[in-house]
């Protein structure tokens, strides 16, 4: 009879499971044994640190829409490897994570490292279920290998998600009885489902409400991202001349140089998208929970109910109508709404034109007239640099087809709200914990989905050095990825809200990140003057390694005076 470790093995290469991210360790070293010498069909990759794993697989499952698995001891998979699960949980990234209670086989007695929940142990099980879609806990190999279809399952049907397959130490080496049922099948076949669409009644209401309106927006979230329905996006609003804002996590869901785009909305967003969203009748938001960032704390001048028809689509009909009640809920995978809805509005569109007609015709002005990505702080150089010079400068060096991974605290706010995406599907960013330290690994699992394009994660010196051995694994791997540090010797977002004078538990010891990347053996630069830059980016793309450029930031500019004008607009 086969063991369950071998079935296990057999499961991930029917699913097509690409890579497992992880470190060896307890029963998950009997699995790691039977993936060598199928490198060809699924790669291993050593990490450094958990936390690696589990961004790594949460960058890869939101670039290509399939998870991958972390693997490794139970313990540290239950605390090191949380951050990217719960990030992964929040922002609806596939993610299968396999890993083991390490109880050694005592069962209900006493064990190192034991996490089964029962007395004396870690509750593992519990810490599991608080963060992923869906948990199975194996006391027996059959259900450690239909735990892990389940996980897989799970994992990819309706609004993604991380599921976790726990066994028990016993189960992963034990023998399967694949005469009896329950049987073991063929993972693929639990996979071979249909997306979901909309009833065609709902798609013509939609098309209804659409054509009965004089300024109607898109609102485009993670969920187009995920979906990979850019370009269905980007020939609704094109039919309808309808203006395109995002969410956060939404960004580049279109081109931001498109003359349709409105760049974000909210918080970090542009004027021209707030103002925008607030003037609409309708409002179709595409795969966005619409978060307080993205509502400005639900501000009734940006997102109004009571004076805007709002139609959400959306995986999960819990999303739908969750922020503010909507006129109607799609429900269904965004891509194959938006080719429904994109089928469906032909005709209506074109008999309907006049009355959109000065709402997209004017919209180049509105933009214009709101400062749509421009600022004087953009084109001004300074020792040390302003993050607007950085930014500026960054779009101005990086090829179109650049794949940016954004990091946590003011550094993604100003490459938010100031970087103009110029295709489709560029930005990544962390927005469901939205931790620090997020970035750097993420560009390393993005480099792996591709790797004929340039990947920049963009961080702060805060959130470098929380995950800096990610550099490690990205030479281990080669994997020229460039990091882009915003250092200003602070965690910035945290001092600027501190009282002048007194700043406390908010600035580091002075570090040269550059030095530390060549420590690695990656590529390092440290950058003080704006009009370095250009040069520095050039040779770290060149270098052909992993590369480090350090830039000393000005502390003095903060995020917080637009972020200010977001507030005040809302209180009007």
């Amino acid at each position: 009879m086969p063991k369950a470790s071998e079935l296990i093995v057999r499961c991930l290469e029917e699913a097509g499971i690409e890579y497992v991210f992880g470190i060896p360790g307890g029963g998950t070293g009997q699995i790691y044994d039977l993936l060598y010498g199928k490198e060809d069909r699924i790669k291993t990759i050593l990490v450094r640190h958990e936390q690696i794993a589990a961004i790594m697989a949460d960058a890869y499952g939101r670039a290509t829409g399939k998870p991958a698995v972390i693997m490794g001891q139970g313990l540290f998979m239950g605390s090191n490897a949380t951050f990217g699960i719960m990030e992964a949980m929040l922002s609806s990234s596939p993610m299968v994570v396999i890993t083991d209670t390490s109880d050694g086989g005592v069962g209900f007695h006493a064990a190192n490292q034991s996490g089964a929940g029962e007395y004396g142990s870690i509750d593992l099980p519990s810490i599991f279920k608080a963060m992923t879609k869906y948990t199975s806990l194996a006391a027996s190999p059959k259900e450690a290998v239909l735990g892990t279809q389940l996980a897989i399952k799970h994992a990819t049907s309706g609004r993604p998600g991380p599921a976790c397959v726990l066994m028990r130490s016993a189960a992963i080496g034990g023998e399967v009885d694949v005469e009896s049922p329950p049987f073991v099948h063929n993972t693929a076949g639990y996979l071979n489902t249909a997306k979901p669409q909309s009833a065609p009644q709902d798609i013509q209401r939609a098309v209804e409400i659409l054509s009965q309106s004089r300024r109607p927006v898109l609102v485009a979230g993670n969920g187009v991202h995920l979906s990979k329905s850019h370009s269905q996006l980007q020939e609704l609003a094109e039919i309808w001349g309808m203006p395109v804002a995002t969410s956060y996590k939404g960004k580049s869901a279109i081109a931001e140089t498109h003359p349709l785009s409105l760049g974000m909305v909210g918080v970090y967003g542009q004027e021209a998208a707030n103002k925008a969203v607030g003037d609409a009748d309708t409002v179709v938001v595409v795969g966005a929970k619409l978060t307080p960032q993205d509502t400005v704390r639900e501000s009734p001048s940006i997102f109004d109910p009571t004076r805007q028809k709002i139609i959400q689509i959306d995986i999960d009909d819990r999303n739908a109508g969750w922020t503010f009640p909507v006129e109607l809920g799609l429900i269904g995978d965004a891509g194959s709404i938006l080719s429904q809805l994109v089928e469906a509005s032909r005709q209506a569109a074109s008999d309907s034109s006049a009355t959109r007609q000065e709402w997209t015709s004017g919209l180049a002005k509105r933009k214009q007239d709101l400062a749509f990505y421009e600022d004087p702080e953009l084109h001004r150089d300074s020792s040390p640099a302003t993050p607007q010079r950085v930014v500026a400068l960054l779009q101005e060096n990086l090829p179109p087809e650049t794949i940016f991974a954004l990091d946590a605290g003011n550094n993604r706010t100003w490459m938010a709200h100031f970087f103009k995406s110029q295709q489709a599907n560029t930005f990544f960013c962390p927005g469901g914990t939205a931790g620090m330290g997020w970035g750097l690994p993420a560009a390393v699992g993005l480099k792996l989905v591709y790797p004929d394009r340039p990947v920049v994660c963009v961080t702060g010196d805060g959130g470098y050095m929380m995950t800096v051995n990610a550099i490690s694994t990205a030479l281990q791997y080669d994997l020229p990825i460039l990091c882009i540090v915003f250092n200003d010797g602070a965690l910035g977002m945290v001092r600027q809200h501190q009282a002048e004078g007194r700043y406390i538990a908010s600035e580091f010891f002075p570090t040269d990140n550059a030095a530390v990347a060549r420590g690695f053996g990656a590529f390092g630069v440290q950058v003080g003057d704006s009009r370095d830059l250009p040069d520095a980016i050039r040779e770290a793309l060149a270098s052909g390694l992993p590369a480090v450029v350090d830039v000393l930031i000005d502390r003095g500019p903060s995020p917080d005076d637009w972020r200010a004008d977001a507030r005040r607009a809302g209180e009007t």
